[in-house]
């Protein structure tokens, strides 16, 4: 008699079986948020690591696929040197299947497959589902070690919020790409866990680079001397934010916050079930880790991208980098 649990490798055809997973399972919180991934569960996953290692989990006696977790590996910077590491993300259980012993047999999986290797991972504050299961420490699951916390901020791009800039910055094109490989490779190394890039690879079919084109990079300049640099890039296509539900006191405040928005600016929170319409920035390096240099890069994001067709701009940094000063003064 075959085994009513099958944990395997995903494959092609679990795409559509894994969104309505990704619909079962949003993210816990006063705002219950779901990270999709249509039309493809594996573009974004082909984006997020350039090496793809998805399991899920399957219940024969219902054919449903139950569970799924992701420890794919991407090259990034470990104390200044290129490193194949894995990132652990993806990690889904329907409703229906919660508890120790579903979470248990998908961390006997883990266990064979990473073997002595560590991972990164985040999860969220507000996930309080998973911090009190996955990364509890108890039933024998893996022991977390906080490396960091990251702080993530969505500006408002309806609002005017650009200052004028001291640096020449403008939009990159194919003829910067040897420059600002130069630039990277200089600085990238001192950001711990920073992702490594190829610029070589930006505008080709390679799904690591998904939806980035060259000229969704600006570049601030002193004189002839590239100084700083970052990109915005519109996941949409690929992956989105849907603001599925508010809870307690945020159903209220919801509401207080998109009055207040319409009179004093700010972003409006959407109503249930809407989709967020943003742009995110990355890549952001600049000489020195300068403060005054990723102002003048954001200022002219923020100019550009003013009253266009995204609501925000997201970025983010580890609550220890200075940079993530520069959006104390920003209305996000």
């Amino acid at each position: 008699m075959s085994q009513r649990y099958e944990i395997r490798p995903a494959e092609d055809g679990d795409s559509a079986a894994l969104l309505r997973l990704i619909d079962q399972t949003p993210q816990e919180g006063e705002v219950h948020l779901n990270f999709e991934r249509a039309p493809n569960f594996f573009h974004a996953t082909k984006v997020t690591t350039t090496d793809p290692d998805v399991w899920v989990m399957i219940d024969h006696k219902t054919e449903t696929l139950l569970a799924s977790f992701s420890i794919g590996k991407r090259e990034v910077y470990v104390d200044g040197e290129k490193r194949l590491t894995r990132y652990g993300n993806d990690l889904r259980i329907h409703q229906d299947y919660r508890g120790g012993r579903t979470l248990l047999r998908l961390f006997k999986k883990y266990r064979e497959l990473m073997q002595d290797e560590w991972m990164q991972t985040v999860i969220l504050d507000e996930n309080k589902a998973s911090i009190n299961s996955v990364g509890s420490g108890r039933l024998s699951l893996p022991t977390y070690h906080q490396a960091g916390q990251f702080r993530t901020y969505m500006v408002d791009l309806y609002k005017k919020q650009h200052k004028a800039t001291t640096l020449l910055v403008r939009r990159a094109s194919n003829a910067d790409k040897a420059q600002m490989q130069s630039f990277f490779d200089k600085h990238a190394p001192s950001k711990q866990f920073y992702p490594v890039y190829d610029f070589s690879k930006i505008g080709t079919k390679d799904n690591y680079y998904r939806g980035v084109d060259i000229e969704n990079y600006f570049l601030a300049y002193d004189d002839d001397e590239l100084i700083g640099m970052c990109a915005v890039w519109n996941q949409k296509d690929f992956k989105q934010t849907r603001f599925v539900s508010y809870q307690g006191k945020m159903k209220a405040l919801r509401h207080i916050n998109n009055i207040k928005s319409k009179f004093f600016g700010g972003l409006q929170l959407p109503s249930p079930g809407s989709l967020a319409s943003y742009l995110s920035l990355h890549t952001v390096l600049c000489a020195d880790n300068r403060i005054d240099i990723f102002q003048d890069l954001l200022s002219c994001i923020l100019k550009t991208y003013h009253a266009s067709d995204y609501e925000a701009l997201i970025f983010g940094f580890d609550t220890r980098d200075p940079l993530h000063e520069v959006a104390k003064n920003l209305k996000a």
